[in-house]
């Protein structure tokens, strides 16, 4: 059963919400409180997000083993939350707190959350995130924490995160990322860092990121010095999509693009860099094989503000006489094509691979070889009748000659 009272500027949770309701959708209202006992537990969607919440009971989702959507976005004045307001939701595969006011997150808040996929924290005020924070979501495919005010990734901030795909860091205020921040996400295949304060970056913090198909470092006041060596020569070989790395400093390499940087440019940093290595870090030779064609990120088309799934004028089904709709046409984690369209209009371009290119996990498709273009033509391959005149012409040429060489 689907219950719909969005939009009608509520300011408590209404009473009467039949307990066999399955999707609860609540948002754009006034809510400021969320208590124990306001909805069932057969709940499987429930949204909440643009209200006024300030406080969530630790207890509010206790015993909801079939909850796996809930949204809490768009709350800026909730700005806390308790360690376990999440314990138990062993189903949860979507959590949303995006743009909630958040300055930190206890250590415990996604304890036991293995079957969640997509965690959106962007937009708040996270200034620093506890390691292992994120060791228990094991099943995790997307990460979005852009738009916060993070400094550093220590080494273990990442760790347990080994099925996670996209990991967006942008818009924050890094200055230092640990060279083993990412050393568990073995699998991730798009990882935005650009819009920081990043002088420097090691190689080796890329190294263990052998699927990373788009990489992102724009927008960062780059120190081409020794100490960005190890990433001229990742970069190098790296065989994915990568934005440019505009130096900062020195000033006599200021405005140029890091990998377009001759070898010599880092003469004499071998004793420099000795200090800041790490033993057993490797980057991929330079000869392996490159990975299938990655779509390129186009520039964005103007995307439409259409209304999300939910929004729609209430229905029939809101409580207490008020009016309820139907369910929605679509349901389920929709928030990552949203989200993404509004960065894609800031940003000016595509943050997504293009719909039409799947991606493919493990092996690599094989590029088939073909000759170069001038053994095609002499082939005759795509000449059409001009070439066939001129194939003629030469052997006429070649068997008068064979004539002359006769006589």
């Amino acid at each position: 059963m689907t219950v719909s009272c969005q939009s009608h500027h509520l300011l408590a949770i209404p009473e009467g919400i039949p307990e066999e309701s399955e999707r609860v959708f609540l948002q754009n209202n006034r809510i400021s409180v969320l208590l124990r006992g306001h909805f069932s537990p057969a709940l499987v969607t429930l949204w909440l997000y643009s209200n006024n919440l300030t406080f969530v009971d630790p207890g509010a989702f206790q015993g909801f083993d079939h909850l796996e959507e809930l949204d809490l976005g768009d709350n800026r004045q909730l700005r806390d939350l308790a360690p376990d307001t999440f314990q138990g939701l062993a189903r949860l595969h979507a959590l949303h707190l995006y743009k909630c006011g958040l300055a930190s997150l206890p250590s415990r808040l996604f304890r036991g959350l293995h079957n969640l996929q997509y965690l959106y924290l962007q937009d708040n005020q996270l200034g620093f995130l506890q390691e292992d924070l994120f060791a228990d979501l094991v099943n995790l495919s997307h990460l979005f924490l852009h738009g916060n005010r993070l400094w550093s990734l220590q080494q273990n901030t990442f760790r347990g995160l080994v099925n996670l795909d996209r990991l967006l860091l942008h818009q924050n205020r890094l200055q230092s990322v640990h060279r083993r921040a990412f050393h568990d996400l073995r699998r991730l295949t798009l990882l935005f860092l650009f819009n920081n304060s990043l002088a420097e970056l090691a190689g080796e913090a890329l190294a263990p990121l052998g699927a990373l198909e788009y990489l992102r470092l724009n927008g960062n006041p780059w120190d081409c010095g020794c100490r960005l060596r190890s990433l001229w020569e990742w970069l190098r070989r790296f065989r994915g999509s990568s934005s440019s790395v505009v130096c900062e400093w020195p000033e006599r390499h200021r405005g140029l693009e890091l990998k377009e940087l001759p070898a010599h440019a880092f003469d004499g940093c071998a004793a420099a860099e000795a200090p800041h290595q790490i033993q057993g870090a490797r980057l991929p030779p330079a000869d392996r094989a490159a990975p299938r064609d990655l779509p390129p990120l186009h520039a964005s088309a103007e995307k439409g503000k259409g209304a999300r799934p939910g929004s729609r004028k209430a229905g029939k089904n809101c409580p207490k006489g008020r009016n309820r709709t139907s369910m929605p046409a679509s349901l389920g984690p929709r928030k990552e094509a949203e989200e993404m369209h509004d960065q894609e209009a800031k940003l000016g371009f595509e943050l997504m691979p293009a719909a039409g290119s799947p991606k493919q996990k493990g092996k690599c498709a094989r590029t088939p070889l073909l000759p170069p273009s001038g053994v095609q033509q002499a082939a005759g391959g795509g000449l059409g009748n001009g070439g066939s005149t001129a194939s003629a012409a030469w052997l006429l040429a070649w068997l008068l000659a064979c004539v002359a060489i006769v006589r």
